[in-house]
This record gives C-alpha cells, sequence and structure tokens, in this order.
C-alpha cells in the first residue's frame, strides 16, 4: 500500500551525463593536470614532451567536456533532460575550464622571457605573451567551451522550472545545489540573477578570457618586487585552481548525495553506463602522457648527475647512474667530460658499455 502511494524520486538517473564514472574522469583529469606543473616549480622549467602532455591533457579534458554539453543541448531538445542534471553538467564544466594546463604553460614562457625591471614594461611583456597563446588552438578549444558552457546555463537558468520538460510542476524546483558548501534551492531568485549575470560574462569567444586572465594577473602585482616572484606566482596560480577544483568538486557530490537523501534523485545515478566507461578509458592518454613526461624528467636527473660524477672523476656514482638509464646526450657528454679531465676507468666503463662517439666532434 505505501509502495503504490511513493511516487519515486523526482528525478530520474541519467548517468552518461552525470553518473559516477563519467565524474570520477572529470576529478581525475583535472587534478592530474596539476602534476606536470608540480614537476615544473622543481626547476622552472617545461620541457618539450612536458609541454606536449600539458597540451594533451587539456585537449582530453575539453574534448570530454565539449561531448557531455552537445550531450545536454541533444537531450534538451530531444528525449528530454532535468534541470537538476543540467545543472550538475555545468559545474563540471566549471571544473573542466579550471584545467591549469594553459596557464601554467603561458605562465612559464612569460616568466622565461621576462628580464625586464620595471612593472609597465613587465606587464606589456606579459600582455604580449597573453596574445600570443590567444592563437593556441587548446586555448581556441577552451575559449569556445566557455562560450557553449555559458549558453547552456543562460537558457537553463532563463526559465529552471521547464527546462528539459522532464520534471513538471513544483517538483522541477525542488531540488537544491550546493555553492561553496551552502544548499540553495533551483528555485531560488537570487541563484536565478547571479547565474544569469555570471553565464552572460563568458558567452562572447575570446573576451571571456579576460575574466581569468585578471584573476592570475593579481600575483603580477602583488609581488612584483619579491626576490622568489616566479616561484610565488605560480604557487599562488596553482593555488588558487586547487582551491577552486576542491569546492567545484565538494559542492557537486555533496548536492548529489543530499538530494539522493532526500529521495529527490534515483539512486541509479551509479548505475554503470557505456557512457561511463568510455569517459573512464579515456584517462589512459593523459595517463600516458604523464608518464613519458616523468619517465623523460628522471632520465634528464639522471643525465645531469652522471654528468657531475663523470667530471669529478665519481667511477662508482657513474655506474650507479647509468644503470638507471639516463639521456642519451648525457652519456655521450660524460664520455667527453671524463677524457678531457683523464678518468680512463670512466672511459672504459662507458666504451665497454656500448658508448661510442667521435671525440674530435664532440670537442
Amino acid at each position: 500500500m505505501s509502495a503504490a502511494l511513493d511516487p519515486g524520486p523526482c528525478f530520474g538517473a541519467n548517468p552518461d551525463v552525470s553518473g559516477i564514472g563519467v565524474r570520477i574522469a572529470i576529478y581525475a583529469q583535472n587534478l592530474l593536470s596539476f602534476a606536470p606543473a608540480l614537476f615544473a616549480l622543481k626547476d622552472k622549467k617545461v620541457t618539450p614532451i612536458e609541454l606536449e602532455a600539458l597540451e594533451t591533457q587539456s585537449s582530453t579534458i575539453l574534448i570530454t567536456a565539449f561531448a557531455i554539453l552537445v550531450s545536454t543541448i541533444v537531450q534538451a531538445r530531444t528525449s528530454g533532460i532535468s534541470n537538476y542534471h543540467t545543472s550538475i553538467v555545468l559545474e563540471l564544466s566549471w571544473m573542466n575550464n579550471t584545467n591549469l594546463v594553459n596557464l601554467t604553460e603561458a605562465e612559464l614562457k612569460a616568466e622565461a622571457k621576462d628580464r625586464l625591471r620595471y612593472p609597465v614594461k613587465r606587464l606589456a611583456r606579459w600582455i604580449y605573451e597573453a596574445r600570443k597563446a590567444i592563437v593556441n588552438p587548446v586555448i581556441i578549444i577552451g575559449t569556445l567551451h566557455l562560450s557553449l558552457m555559458a549558453s547552456v546555463g543562460i537558457w537553463l537558468w532563463s526559465n529552471p522550472a521547464h527546462f528539459g520538460k522532464v520534471s513538471p510542476g513544483n517538483c522541477a524546483l525542488s531540488a537544491s545545489v550546493v555553492v561553496v558548501g551552502k544548499a540553495v534551492p533551483l528555485g531560488s531568485a537570487e541563484l536565478r540573477i547571479w547565474s544569469l549575470l555570471i553565464y552572460s560574462a563568458f558567452l562572447i569567444p575570446f573576451f571571456n578570457l579576460l575574466i581569468p586572465t585578471a584573476l592570475f594577473a593579481v600575483p603580477l602585482f602583488l609581488f612584483q618586487h619579491s626576490k622568489h616572484m616566479k616561484l610565488r606566482r605560480i604557487m599562488i596560480g596553482l593555488g588558487m585552481l586547487g582551491v577552486i577544483d576542491v569546492l567545484l568538486l565538494f559542492d557537486t557530490e555533496w548536492g548529489i548525495r543530499q538530494n539522493i537523501n532526500q529521495k529527490l534523485l534515483s539512486h541509479d545515478e551509479g548505475e554503470w553506463t557505456f557512457g561511463q566507461t568510455l569517459a573512464l578509458l579515456l584517462l589512459l592518454v593523459p595517463l600516458r602522457d604523464l608518464g613519458e613526461a616523468f619517465w623523460e624528467r628522471r632520465a634528464k636527473a639522471l643525465g645531469e648527475r652522471l654528468l657531475d660524477a663523470s667530471a669529478k672523476g665519481e667511477f662508482e656514482v657513474v655506474k650507479h647512474v647509468f644503470g638507471y638509464g639516463p639521456q642519451k646526450d648525457a652519456i655521450d657528454s660524460s664520455m667527453v667530460l671524463a677524457m678531457n679531465k683523464n678518468h680512463l676507468d670512466i672511459v672504459k666503463y662507458l666504451f665497454d658499455h656500448g658508448v661510442k662517439i667521435s671525440y674530435k666532434g664532440q670537442l
């Protein structure tokens, strides 16, 4: 009898756009994007293979983000999607937009050329580097994604009660979203106004980059006279992005949990589907690129240690480091150094292990 009276959850499951697999994939991709930047903090440099990993990561994140937004638009126009599930998609899209790949790359490139003394000239250099970054294909994809996300956001919040035509009547506004730890009903007039204002600010391509650009320009002026300006600017940028990502992750998961507990959202949201599996499989690409970047950086560090040991005649250190696979160029240069320093034991060891170079050519 009670089961017959129970109308069930207000919102049915939609695991292909907001399921646990899709969410895990997005969280993991964005958190993994911090790894190359943290590598770069050690020596303030980004190697070519790390730049490639950064761009590949960003492309993968944006492709996934585009797919989710397009799926949302198609469902809203055909079979229907609830306003609540669309709000989850938008939260995940904000996280996708915070991936720090391109911003970190542009920052490090600008720092490599920043040798200007005066703040005004330094700002001019920064603007010049930002203009160069705009032509990067990944940044073009990013600004178009921002515009598409803003379009969906404006569409949703223009009339949230009738969006998607899935949950009629009062049920359409009964769920809540979590904003910085606070639950806000979908029917909140204040939430609707602020959402429309924010999404409108990000609607126009390329102009929507001005707000995040201005945000990350703040450390430029805060630490323009600091001895450790480079490191602090990068650390502050990473910290800001990290806090934003953690907040979005917490808000999304806490909001889903609250609505499930209130029986507004179906437990079937965790059901595994092809869309969720595909999203997780896309993680293999950034994981592979991160692995390559890690091993390339490791080989570089080993090469530097090998060069130092060869110059000092530290035979045991050379034997130890050589076994771990330093860079080929470093091995060749180590042979030349050992020959110049007359460390014949090291020369013989390297030669016996297949290091054959043209000594005159190296000189």
